[in-house]
């Protein structure tokens, strides 16, 4: 089995291919509709799928390799339970593809898939992934079409920020705080985060 995994919950506009080879390829309701359309092999469908129709359903368990079906009257949210499936088979290596959901509690296991979990998440306007205590450098070229740079602090925490728009040298970062949102990057120039404690960081274009 492959060591990396992308879960697709959410229809998008992004080109997957390039993540054929190298990862498992796991669909979550909606988001195995959209590797169908973009003629991705599923290699593992898994959810409730109450988000989807009974003929739905049906095509999306002829194109898969394997179909997982979740009690709807469960202890975890599809996401969280196919990261628990995956992780029980050594895949520590995780990238999820999901848009913001009109519903705020959905939105707020960004943050538990990011700090507990370690994902990647992205979609067409946003990428977010931790970044461990220490220093870190960003790649600007791998970045660039990114325009703000956000840090959030489940615990408080001191930056030092060296490279970007926006410099500080060991302030403190308050839990829960926005004092390290909205940043941007200075063209062609690797900025560096030094962290004592982990942080979450939210790319938007």
């Amino acid at each position: 089995m492959k060591d990396k995994a992308l879960i697709v919950i959410s229809e998008t506009n992004i080109n997957l291919k390039h993540f054929q080879k190298t990862h498992l390829i796991v669909g979550i309701e909606r988001g195995c509709l959209d590797l169908i359309k973009k003629d991705i092999s599923i290699d593992i469908a898994m959810s409730d799928f109450d988000q989807v129709t009974q003929e739905e359903f049906q095509i999306i368990k002829s194109k898969a390799k394997k179909t997982i079906s979740f009690n709807q009257e469960k202890d975890y949210l599809d996401g969280i339970a196919s990261i628990l499936y995956l992780k029980e088979k050594g895949i520590k290596d995780i990238t999820m593809i999901v848009n913001p959901s009109k519903r705020y509690d959905m939105n707020l296991t960004i943050i538990e898939y990011v700090f507990k979990h370690n994902l990647k998440i992205f979609n067409e306007q946003s990428i977010i992934f931790r970044l461990n205590a220490g220093e870190n450098t960003i790649d600007f070229n791998k970045y660039q079409d990114f325009t703000y740079v956000s840090l959030f602090s489940l615990k408080d925490n001191k930056i030092t920020i060296i490279g970007m728009k926006y410099e500080v040298a060991n302030v403190e970062l308050k839990a829960f705080n926005s004092f390290a949102y909205s940043n941007q990057f200075l063209p062609y120039v690797n900025p560096k985060i030094v962290l004592e404690e982990e942080v979450m960081v939210i790319m938007t274009k």
